[in-house]
């Protein structure tokens, strides 16, 4: 059995005094406006970051292939190569509008 004399039972029961307190809340208050107003001074490098994504080449590949081809569109359109539609409107001309209006 261990011997406790009683002030060592009456400093564990009292709660901290204010200026311990008072102390604390000052070193923490400096502590974090020195961090505060240092952070804008360190030196930042920053570090490129490797680029994962689609090129430019991808992408005018994808187009490209897209332009010269026969398929359908996500929208359900069809589409032709460039050049045979550039072939049919040569033979059968522009698509031309109806409108009652215009006519004499």
């Amino acid at each position: 059995m261990s011997y406790r004399s009683p002030a060592y039972d009456q400093a564990q029961a009292q709660p901290p005094s204010a200026l311990r307190i008072m102390t604390a809340l000052l070193v923490a208050f400096v502590m974090v406006s020195m961090l505060i107003f240092l952070a804008g001074r360190l030196p930042f490098t920053p570090t490129p970051l490797a680029n994962t994504g689609a090129t430019s080449v991808q992408y005018v590949t994808q187009d490209t292939q897209l332009l010269n081809t026969y398929g359908n569109t996500l929208e359900g359109n069809v589409h032709i190569p460039i050049a045979q539609a550039m072939k049919l409107i040569a033979e059968r001309g522009l698509p031309v509008r109806d409108n009652p209006s215009l006519t004499p």
